[in-house]
């Protein structure tokens, strides 16, 4: 192996998932695996190290720009469409499909009186955090953000690295739960992700590939809805630091290790 030491920068030094990232890979190789502060001035490069950035959105000479830009496009989920409409423009080979969006409050005043409407109040928020929704019988409030909201059958959680699929998981009702929200399906509203008995959706694949390349990603998970009517997939955010565990993990440290040889 010509890699002599794994350093893992994550977006925050305490995230469970780079620790346990980091506690797997140490398991299986001989050489170190640390995790770095991404404002560390005690690290000292080696040109031998494989450096994972683990959603670290924070300018770092030793990370390449493309990444850092990548997890500052991805975490603010207006710079990601407005990246996606860009990439669309220039690619039409790969499509990102995106729901219909606008920033102009006017604008989803007027989808709300026909639709329902996704307002964003925080970009950067997660598990249903910020989002608000509107129709004709709400009256819109400013957000920076709107979606026209696209009923979904299912919803998934794709996981790429490098132009590959490495696990897909969808999300699913907890037992024992009613009456759960079907809009918005977050842990709290009482959903879980499964990945027994998933359907899977033509396009499902092909879209979670097509949005991390246009997000300049070298892995991530890729949130997607499926709407069965139009039988279309709809990219809703990308995560470059996802949670994982389990199985999941387990799928990221094999591609790191292939990737390593």
């Amino acid at each position: 192996m010509k890699n002599k030491r794994v350093v893992i920068v994550p977006y925050n030094i305490g995230s469970q998932s780079a620790k346990g990232l980091q506690e797997v890979l140490q398991s299986i190789l001989a050489i170190p695996v640390i995790r770095v502060r991404r404002d560390s001035t005690k690290y000292q490069p080696r040109y031998t190290d494989y450096i994972i950035n683990w959603g670290c959105a924070t300018p770092w000479q030793f990370i390449t720009p493309n990444q850092f830009q990548g997890n500052q496009v991805v975490v603010d989920k207006l710079k990601f469409f407005q990246n996606i409409h860009k990439h669309n423009e220039a690619n039409p080979d790969t499509q990102v499909n995106i729901p219909e969006w606008t920033t102009d409050k006017k604008v989803a005043e007027t989808w709300a009186k026909q639709d329902t409407v996704v307002g964003r109040k925080i970009l950067n928020g997660h598990s249903g955090k910020g989002i608000e929704l509107y129709d004709a019988n709400t009256p819109v409030e400013y957000c920076p953000l709107y979606t026209k909201y696209k009923k979904k059958r299912n919803e998934y959680r794709v996981h790429v690295f490098k132009g590959e699929v490495i696990d897909i998981v969808q999300k699913k009702k907890k037992k024992g739960i009613e009456n759960v929200d079907t809009k918005i399906r977050s842990h709290l509203r009482g959903w879980v992700f499964c990945r027994e008995n998933i359907y899977e959706p033509e396009g499902l694949r092909q879209q979670a590939i097509n949005a991390l390349a246009a997000s300049n990603l070298v892995f991530g998970a890729v949130d997607i809805i499926w709407n069965e009517a139009e039988n279309q997939c709809y990219v809703i955010e990308v995560n470059s630091a996802p949670g994982i565990e389990g199985t999941t993990l387990l799928s990221y440290v094999r591609a790191f290790l292939k990737d390593m040889k």
